[in-house]
């Protein structure tokens, strides 16, 4: 008689991961890492909401049901949630705002992802090689192409411009418009990008909490975030824009300003969070091949393992 094969260990068991992120902006992230065995808490910071002047973004969108651009560039599932909240206050689908010759770049599988469900064909993602699922991938791949029209590029308020001026200068013609604008969490109600965010509270449980069906508690506050990482009661921290690294130093206590407590593990979404964290004065962070949750999964197996708590 055979014996069972030993289960081997999930290879994030036992390792206890912060991502700032809100609930319902983290779902797909938890359940990769949970697969892994990990523990997730979340610590939200940034939230999205509906620019101040809403009439920039209303002339983009009728240029573009018009056929005035024959690019759309797509930077992120949130840009997608502005433009279809948008398009909905306006009376119609997000699908219905574009023109049958206007061709669809996105600047990865997420994007990608949050643009088929609202119907729309993607013509355009970058390739994994080089600089990879990026707005750097993204000028990558258009350096590539011939400048043949209008592109349109809408982003958050926060956003640093370098994908604008990157296609300039490679000869495109690019409008970019604020879609949405990036402000510390809670956003107010009534401007809050809600559009293809149900919430998901994916099994996060309290802290302290090690089963999967808690749905309360589910994340903790800027002083519950120090006091856990202080105590080494966490393994790794997730920067999931360069937002979250500006409001998570700006809020640090003062041993701590512009660093992190020894031994705990920082992982970057990309190569855009990691150099803002070097501003702050976070180094060594471990950056994700691919702003994916199993991207973020193996960024942080390899940081934990890299640099293991004392």
């Amino acid at each position: 008689m055979t014996p069972d094969p030993i289960p081997r260990p999930l290879p994030l068991a036992g390792v206890r991961v912060v991502l700032l992120r809100s609930v319902d902006r983290s779902g797909p992230m938890v359940r990769e890492l949970r697969s892994r065995g990990a523990d997730v808490l979340l610590l939200p910071l940034i939230d999205f909401v509906t620019p101040e002047d809403g009439g920039p973004l209303d002339t983009a969108l009728d240029l573009l049901s018009d056929g005035g651009f024959a690019w759309l560039l797509v930077t992120s599932s949130t840009t997608v949630s502005a433009l279809k909240q948008r398009s909905e206050a306006r009376g119609g689908a997000l699908a219905g705002a574009l023109h049958p010759g206007t061709r669809i770049a996105a600047v990865g599988d997420a994007t990608a992802g949050a643009l088929a469900a609202e119907g729309i064909r993607v013509d355009l993602v970058p390739e994994r090689a080089g600089e990879g699922r990026s707005a750097a991938g993204l000028a990558a791949a258009f350096a590539r192409l011939t400048p043949d029209g209008r592109i349109l590029l809408p982003q958050t308020d926060l956003a640093a411009g370098t994908l604008e001026r990157t296609l300039v200068g490679q000869g495109w013609d690019v409008l970019r418009v604020t879609a949405y604008q990036t402000v510390t969490h809670p956003a107010d109600p009534a401007r809050r990008i809600t559009a293809g965010s149900a919430p998901d509270r994916s099994g996060v449980g309290p802290l302290g909490s090690g089963h999967a069906g808690a749905t309360t508690g589910t994340e903790l506050d800027r002083e519950g975030f120090w006091a856990a990482a202080g105590a080494g009661a966490v393994d790794a921290v997730v920067f999931t824009s360069p937002s979250t690294v500006r409001q998570l130093s700006d809020g640090s206590p003062a041993p701590w300003q512009g660093t992190l407590p020894g031994g705990l593990a920082a992982v970057m979404i990309g190569a855009a969070t990691a150099d803002e964290a070097a501003k702050y004065g976070i180094r060594g962070g471990t950056v994700a091949v691919e702003p994916t949750p199993v991207g973020i999964a193996d960024a942080i197996a390899a940081a934990v393992r890299d640099h293991p708590r004392s």
